[in-house]
């Protein structure tokens, strides 16, 4: 079956008082799952919204449909990080490009820091892990998405990157940790960082 997983080998860390799970060789058939999600098509993520940069200075786009056939996936996770996803049965993707070198200006900032609703999961297709940061001044963000995603160093800290490898799951506590990609280098301006991503839930966050 496409989606099939392995789950025998999941290695658990406590990070802050918080556990991060990590599975690799997650897909069995992971360049299968992988094609079947790219001959989809993807949209710029959040489009509607304005002031925007999305689809000028940088490409962040979105694979977002259903197949019934991921509920058995949405399910196993669900009992590994004891919380409820909020799309048993969606695909999602993360599927960004940058263009501009001036506008992306990755020594002196951090691609768009930001809290989920609960544990958030990463199925990694590329390199580019993901950056824990510690809020060190306040940051005041009250603008579209993508106006302004790149926020400067000086008003965060990274305390964990998890490293990112081909096919690799990591579940972590996306409302207790701010987060985001950690970009390095210009890697992702040659070609896309790509990866699933999978967002449960604390039912008392789940909105109306």
């Amino acid at each position: 079956m496409l989606f099939d997983v392995n789950l025998e080998n999941i290695q658990t860390e406590i990070f802050q008082g918080s556990a991060i799970y990590t599975i690799d060789d997650f897909y069995k058939n992971p360049q299968e799952v992988e094609m079947f999600i790219q001959n989809h098509p993807a949209k710029l993520w959040k489009e509607w919204t304005t002031p925007t940069y999305n689809g000028v200075h940088f490409e962040d786009c979105r694979h977002d449909f259903s197949d019934e056939r991921f509920t058995t996936v949405s399910s196993a996770l669900e009992k590994i990080c004891g919380q409820p996803i909020a799309q048993p049965i969606q695909i999602v993707t993360n599927r960004i490009k940058f263009t501009n070198y001036y506008f992306n200006d990755y020594f002196n900032n951090y691609w768009a820091p930001h809290k989920d609703l609960g544990y958030t999961g990463i199925v990694y297709f590329n390199s580019s892990g993901t950056n824990l940061y510690e809020v060190v001044e306040e940051d005041e963000w009250t603008g579209p998405e993508h106006f302004e995603p790149w926020r400067s160093k000086s008003k965060y800290r990274v305390i964990k990157t998890l490293e990112a490898a081909y096919n690799r799951l990591i579940l972590f506590n996306g409302r207790k940790f701010c987060h985001g990609m950690s970009i390095d280098d210009d890697a992702f301006f040659k070609d896309y960082r790509f990866n699933q991503a999978l967002f449960f839930y604390e039912s008392k966050t789940l909105p109306d």
